[in-house]
């Protein structure tokens, strides 16, 4: 098992060490800290993000037809009644959103001190990111106090992701918008569309934001 050496920074995250003692070299196995909870529900007992995982998830969403939407279609399918779900960190919403869309984060950002989630920040931190995020367990709730399963829904997220047989980079392919696509199928919900390129691409496109203050 690789063992990483962490600075002071890296792994006090938010308070994880808080209120211990000691000093000398700290150390984190990388492997036991990116397999920890927090991650997402495991799928068939793999993490959300890996690619057996995203092969499960490719099939239920092909089976299930959900398809991508482009950013031209948006005014058209809110006339019709469809619902915009951001699933964006309510950070990453507040900063800026389609007008219209409700968010119902599927992450969130890491808010506890728990072995799992110090774990998860240490992670996160090793590669310089200190705002890393974790399941929402609140999500499948949330959604369903929003909208009804028979609603047509476009999720929306930062990159959109694709269900094109032809693309072979997963980080390109699989994105939150999808994997919270797949949860919806396993809550009843039939009529669900993603927008392509996501929220980045809608803005790269110069249309209109809102920005909370």
């Amino acid at each position: 098992m690789e063992m990483v050496r962490l600075t002071a920074r890296q792994w006090d995250v938010r308070g994880c060490l808080k209120g211990r003692r000691g000093g000398g070299r700290r150390y984190v196995s990388r492997v036991s800290a990116a397999m920890s909870p927090g991650g997402g529900r495991l799928i068939d007992g793999n993490r959300p993000t890996s690619p057996k995982a995203w092969k499960i998830q490719y099939k239920a969403l092909k089976e299930k037809r959900v398809r991508e939407v482009l950013g031209s279609d948006i005014d058209g399918l809110r006339r019709r009644g469809a619902l915009l779900i951001d699933v964006r960190p309510s950070e990453e919403y507040d900063a800026g959103h389609i007008e219209g869309s409700l968010n119902v984060p599927l992450y969130k950002l890491i808010d506890g001190w728990s072995p799992q989630q110090c774990a998860r920040k240490a992670t996160f931190a090793f590669f310089g990111i200190f705002n890393g995020t974790e399941y929402n367990d609140k999500f499948e709730s949330d959604l369903q106090a929003l909208t009804d399963a028979k609603d047509e829904i476009v999720l929306i997220c930062s990159t959109g992701g694709t269900l094109n047989p032809d693309q072979k980079s997963q980080s390109r392919a699989q994105s939150r918008s999808l994997m919270a696509a797949y949860d919806m199928i396993g809550l009843g919900y039939e009529k669900i569309r993603f927008l392509d390129g996501g929220y980045n691409q809608w803005r790269n496109e110069e249309r209109e934001i809102v920005v909370n203050d």
